[in-house]
């Protein structure tokens, strides 16, 4: 883990510490002996302060010879010492205190006819507030994130706190008793008393009530279409203790049947439920605590009581001794670090799992503030963001490159549309309107829509088949595209390009082209950015289409074989692009692609042909 310090630092002078000091003052002359001091002829005693005392101010009254000293210590019964003198007439004096010191008590000698007229204590409050407003940025790489808080005041540096939650502890147990019902058999259908023949446990009887054998071998219905049902077991002379598990293997018998199991025990005439099992559709195993269990006593299971008629299919249950679940323990990656003054820290090299921050605010004297509350960072998912990235050919399965779009099924009706990162939202996609990468990108199945933007297209009859595509207007062109490189060993081409142009229905005067382009280059760069050397491969116009709006776009499929091998050296980046130009004045274009099939072969070594003369 790296801890790296950022430029955000935040400078406390003296002044700002105010907020964690207190006044305390006793005024002799208006009230001798008040707020717990006692006086004893020419001795004054202060009590025992709570904390640590910074300095202290002395008012005198009186007049000719005479002289005052003054003695400190921790506490009362303590050793003192003596920290001044006063020696000559004077109305007031002042004490400073170092921050190694820690005097709370005093005790103030005078003699002749001087006397003390009122005491001051600046007393340092052993408390300061924990920051808040914490927030976490920059979570994008899965291995980092940045933290930042409102700076404390008077405080005198903060700690940072990084963990993660491991569970510990557990335990599968030890089995003290167990039933599997493995000799439970399909060939009776109906029987409400099981016999030894049907146990593993011995010649005592399990009993019940619509409880049956089923089909599955080796378990236990409980339960029917007409009422509920149970199942109890033998006597358990052998079992006896606190702190067991019973452990359930069950399951509903269709997902139409009630969930909530009761279990229990039976101790005499009284069952005392234990426990509620919220069954699933499979086969699970479920573990309900046993606060106490009797020899003697008997478990029983009850079929699903939230539904009027339900059932339950039992396969195995067991008890257990010394089972634990495990519990969860942090394991500490930044525990406490110092990081002075600054206000933001940055964490890198974290394991790419959640983890939990913690900040406190450190004040003079040892005052340490409450941690925040734990802001669980989840590195296991870092913040979608906009990246510059290439698809690595060494990837493509048969050097093969397939896209239908469909993965933008999250993007739904609504005015605002839903986020878009280049290279983030489509890996390796970027989208551009005129030389700026939009932030966002907006459903479209028909409809009006207004404005330049980038558009996930789908009809009404299947709304999960998608296409990408985008709408212009005057004045701006709308460019988005895909980057592969070439990272294998050898040089490759491009054999192939297909796709589906789409244009959707509106009113529309004039056609419009999209145009797809191809460059091959050593850079890795924004698309905008290259204006020299793109081929133009493919352009499809769009027909004057209809006077309304419709939900069905015209398709043309499009396939681009080159006349001439485009080749990839290796470590070379090709993109290719798709780019709808702004229409004339009052016209707008809508345009889309899908089904993108891109292929790739590797260059063939050239053929050496040897003449030889005979």
């Amino acid at each position: 883990m790296t801890v790296k310090k950022l430029l955000a630092l935040v400078a406390f002078s003296a002044t700002t510490m105010c907020a964690i000091a207190s006044l305390e003052r006793t005024d002799f002359v208006t009230g001798e002996g008040t707020n717990g001091w006692t006086l004893s002829a020419n001795e004054y005693v202060s009590p025992t302060y709570s904390s640590a005392v910074d300095s202290i101010s002395l008012e005198y009254s009186g007049s000719g010879e005479g002289s005052a000293t003054v003695y400190a210590a921790a506490h009362q019964n303590s050793a003192t010492s003596q920290v001044a003198t006063l020696t000559a007439v004077s109305s007031a004096a002042t004490f400073d205190f170092s921050e190694t010191t820690d005097f709370r008590s005093f005790k103030i000698k005078t003699s002749g006819d001087w006397s003390l007229a009122a005491f001051s204590a600046e007393v340092f409050a052993a408390n300061v507030d924990a920051p808040v407003n914490v927030v976490i940025s920059n979570n994008t790489t899965g291995t980092s994130f940045d933290a930042s808080w409102d700076a404390v005041d008077g405080a005198t540096g903060y700690r940072v706190y990084v963990w993660t939650n491991v569970v510990a502890g557990v335990s599968a147990g030890t089995i003290v008793w167990q039933e599997t019902f493995a000799k439970a058999s399909s060939t009776t259908s109906t029987q409400t008393k099981f016999k030894a023949e049907h146990t593993d446990n011995g010649t005592d009887e399990w009993v019940g009530d619509k409880a049956y054998l089923c089909s599955q071998e080796g378990a236990i219905r409980i339960g029917t279409t007409s009422g509920k049902g149970y199942l109890v077991s033998p006597s358990l002379t052998e079992v006896s203790g606190t702190e067991l598990v019973l452990r359930i293997t069950a399951w509903r018998q269709t997902t139409s049947e009630g969930t909530d199991m009761p279990v229990g025990v039976v101790s005499g005439d009284m069952t005392n439920i234990v426990g509620v099992i919220a069954l699933g559709d499979v086969s699970a195993t479920y573990h309900v605590s046993i606060p106490i269990f009797n020899a003697g006593d008997s478990i029983a299971i009850f079929s699903p009581t939230n539904k009027a008629s339900a059932r339950a299919i039992i396969d195995d249950v067991a008890i257990l001794s010394g089972y634990s679940e495990g519990h969860s323990e942090p394991v500490y990656i930044a525990n406490g670090v110092d990081v002075g003054m600054a206000t933001e820290y940055s964490f890198a090299e974290l394991p790419s799992v959640p983890v939990s921050f913690a900040v406190e605010a450190c004040g003079r004297r040892g005052a340490v503030s409450a941690k925040t509350d734990a802001v669980i960072v989840d590195l296991s998912n870092p913040d979608k963001v906009a990246v510059l990235n290439a698809l690595p050919l060494s990837e493509l399965a048969d050097g093969v490159y397939l896209q239908n779009f469909d993965s933008l099924s999250y993007v739904v009706n609504t005015t605002s549309g839903s986020p878009l990162f280049n290279g983030t939202t489509l890996p390796c996609w970027q989208m551009w309107q005129d030389n700026d990468a939009p932030t966002n990108i907006v459903f479209y199945s028909g409809g009006n829509q207004t404005g330049a933007k980038f558009l996930v297209l789908a009809a009404g009859s299947d709304e999960s088949v998608r296409a990408l595509g985008a709408r212009t207007k005057k004045d701006s062109k709308m460019t988005w595209g895909i980057a592969f490189t070439n990272d294998t060993d050898s040089a490759l081409t491009l054999t192939n390009i297909a796709y589906s142009a789409q244009q959707w229905g509106f009113a529309n005067t004039d056609n419009h082209a999209l145009v797809c382009s191809w460059i091959v280059t050593n850079r890795l760069d924004w698309i905008p950015s290259m204006r020299d050397g793109w081929v133009e491969c493919c352009t499809t116009m769009t027909p004057c289409l209809r006077d309304a709006e419709d939900e069905t776009p015209e398709t043309v499929d499009v396939s681009y074989t080159p006349s001439d091998k485009i080749t990839l050296p290796v470590g070379s980046v090709l993109y290719l692009k798709w780019t709808l130009e702004s229409p004339s004045s009052g016209n707008s274009a809508l345009m889309a692609i899908d089904d993108l099939k891109v292929m790739f072969a590797e260059k063939p070594l050239a053929t050496l042909i040897f003449l030889t003369s005979r």
